[in-house]
């Protein structure tokens, strides 16, 4: 079975929709594939994938974090790119991540919770009286997303065109024709446009929030930011800033619903929800794959891998990596090293969002099992597949139904 998986192409759309035999394959394989045709590697063992994150001198970030489109599988940077967060190596890599850990610290996070708790009961309020809503639209999309808008002093009325904008760099996952990239292409440069009317309106206007922080910031010769540096942080921060959050909160609910056991758990014990965030995250990783480029020719794991070649990096791999989670293929919301899963990377270019995002998922949940009671799937009104993406993972449409509780008729 494995030999007749790997000659598959990973990005064919039955894979990526349940791609965990997929990657069962791999790590069976090795853990490093040169995949046929594409030609690009992919690192899908727990280990392997650590020693590339960690190893920035030989698998860079510099050509960011997409599939790679050429036909010999290389993916060297593009000249004239803009290099901040997710797009630069060390040293220069430091100096962005300083600014982004000032406004993500713990402290700051935690004084935001009385506010995202306030979001969601909000949210809630908009569909309680209809008992039912869809997880995605109704939820934990806007909850995340109002959330980084404030942070950044941005117009919430702009919600639902700042989703649209965010989906077009989220979702490219290598899988769009060249029609659809014309237009991604064109949604992208309207994004960075108005990005760009916004840091203008801004360095005029200061205030108190993230994007003032960023045009204040100075490097150590005193020089600010200039304007594609802060149009590159804001964009990926509106992007960053809500995708995790929104997938963790609707593919957590669907895997209760599915496993009434482990709903039960968490119901009779809301001291799990933490836990239950971070076996989400290993179970159903947001963000399944992202990609660095060979500096030099090397070798990993007995594989040789070309200079200027695509290495994918597998963060859904390796979160199922048995050798590291007993029963990797289970949900299980009492797992005891749930935590210690690859969901926001690791190394230089750990998720500076990672505090945030498990709040706001945690908020999500306390506050709908706090209110809402008797969840159903409505499996007619649906649609369970995800969004077509090698890179991430996104449930397209989960409706649910429920009762209100007795806490929330007092409301």
């Amino acid at each position: 079975m494995n030999d007749s998986l790997l000659n598959r192409d990973p990005l064919d759309p039955a894979i990526t929709e349940c791609p965990f035999d997929y990657y069962h394959a791999l790590r069976e394989d090795g853990g490093v594939f040169q995949v046929p045709d594409r030609n690009f590697f992919l690192v899908s063992r727990y280990d392997l994938v650590i020693q590339v994150v960690k190893d920035t001198d030989t698998f860079s970030s510099k050509t960011g974090v997409q599939v790679p489109s050429s036909a010999d599988g290389s993916h060297r940077p593009r000249e004239g790119m803009v290099r901040t967060l997710l797009t630069a190596d060390p040293p220069e890599h430091r100096f962005y991540r300083n600014l982004v850990n000032k406004a993500f610290s713990l402290k700051r996070v935690s004084s935001w919770e009385p506010r995202v708790r306030m979001i969601a009961d909000e949210l809630i309020d908009d569909f309680i009286t209809g008992g039912n809503c869809e997880m995605n639209y109704d939820f934990a999309v806007p909850l995340p997303l109002i959330v980084i808008i404030e942070a950044l002093g941005l117009p919430r009325d702009m919600l639902r065109q700042f989703k649209t904008w965010s989906d077009t760099i989220s979702h490219l996952g290598g899988m769009l024709s060249e029609q659809e990239m014309v237009s991604v292409q064109a949604l992208r440069q309207d994004f960075s446009a108005w990005v760009d009317e916004i840091i203008a309106d801004r360095k005029l206007n200061l205030g108190d929030d993230f994007i003032s922080d960023l045009i204040r910031a100075r490097f150590k010769d005193n020089r600010p930011l200039d304007n594609a540096e802060l149009n590159s942080i804001v964009l990926q921060f509106l992007v960053a800033g809500n995708e995790t959050t929104t997938n963790t909160i609707t593919a957590g609910m669907l895997l209760l619903l599915q496993h009434p056991d482990q709903m039960k758990l968490i119901l009779e014990d809301r001291s799990l929800i933490p836990n239950l965030v971070e076996e989400v995250l290993r179970v159903e990783s947001p963000v399944q794959t992202h990609f660095r480029y060979a500096t030099k020719a090397t070798e990993l794991n007995g594989v040789k891998i070309p200079e200027g070649a695509g290495v994918g990096v597998m963060y859904g791999s390796a979160n199922r990596d048995r050798t590291h989670f007993s029963h990797a293929e289970t949900f299980d919301v009492q797992r005891n090293n749930a935590s210690r899963h690859l969901a926001f990377s690791q190394g230089v270019h750990f998720c500076p969002g990672a505090p945030l995002a498990r709040l706001e998922s945690a908020i999500a949940f306390e506050q709908l099992f706090e209110r809402l009671q008797n969840f159903q799937l409505d499996e007619s009104r649906s649609d369970l597949r995800h969004l077509p993406s090698f890179t991430h993972r996104s449930l397209r449409k989960v409706q649910i139904t429920f009762d209100r509780t007795v806490t929330a008729t007092n409301r």
